[in-house]
């Protein structure tokens, strides 16, 4: 018996040892081996995109707080015949031409996210000076104008409601809240979001000489 006949005949042993059937069928285990392996590692990495987005959105709105405030410690004492006449050191909440040009420092800085549909929603809010986190207040607000021996400060607040765009990270990074408070909330069922929010606080500049 030459080389080339045994060899056929061990593959014929081999081959008549191979289990029939499904079972001994062992074709495609790569495949779902890999799958296996290959899913968590592909969320994760998802996860860590929207979490990046959701961080550069967070830096922004900082900064966006700090520009308002920033036009807050100086617009709310400038001079009146600027501001169709509003008396200075106060300030209407969302009903004055204060408010509007504070308001207006928050968005040019968050044009970028609102231009490409990123961010919905902007609040802007004026919580008491001393207190981080506090209740937004509302109507009319005085400050006192800077002094030699003390000096006021103001504190805003910008709120944004961001979109999670990263499919399958949005549901894990932005949970789906049915607490809703608009109607407009409804989006968040079919758009996932989550709220970011950062304040600023700022010596108030307002001017104790009458213009």
């Amino acid at each position: 018996m030459n080389h080339s006949e045994v060899a056929l005949e061990l593959t014929r042993s081999l081959r008549s040892r191979r289990p029939s059937g499904v079972c001994g069928d062992r074709r495609g285990v790569v495949f779902v081996e890999f799958l296996v392996a290959f899913l968590p590692v592909y969320t994760f990495f998802l996860c860590l995109v929207q979490l990046a987005l959701l961080f550069a959105v967070r830096l922004i709105t900082e900064h966006a707080a700090t520009n308002a405030a920033r036009a807050a410690a100086v617009v709310i004492g400038d001079d009146p015949r600027r501001y169709h006449g509003e008396r200075p050191n106060t300030l209407t909440v969302k009903g004055s031409e204060h408010y509007q040009v504070v308001r207006n420092a928050a968005l040019l800085t968050l044009a970028p996210l609102i231009l490409n549909g990123y961010v919905h929603r902007v609040e802007v809010a004026f919580p008491p000076e001393e207190r981080p986190g506090g209740p937004a207040r509302t109507g009319s607000l005085q400050f006192a104008p800077m002094g030699d021996k003390q000096v006021s400060k103001i504190r805003v607040r910008v709120e944004v409601d961001a979109e999670c765009r990263i499919g399958i990270a949005n549901r894990i990074a932005c949970p789906l809240s049915f607490n809703f408070t608009h109607a407009t909330d409804a989006v968040r069922i079919v758009i996932p979001m989550r709220t970011v929010t950062a304040e600023a606080v700022y010596p108030y500049q307002g001017a104790r000489y009458d213009y």
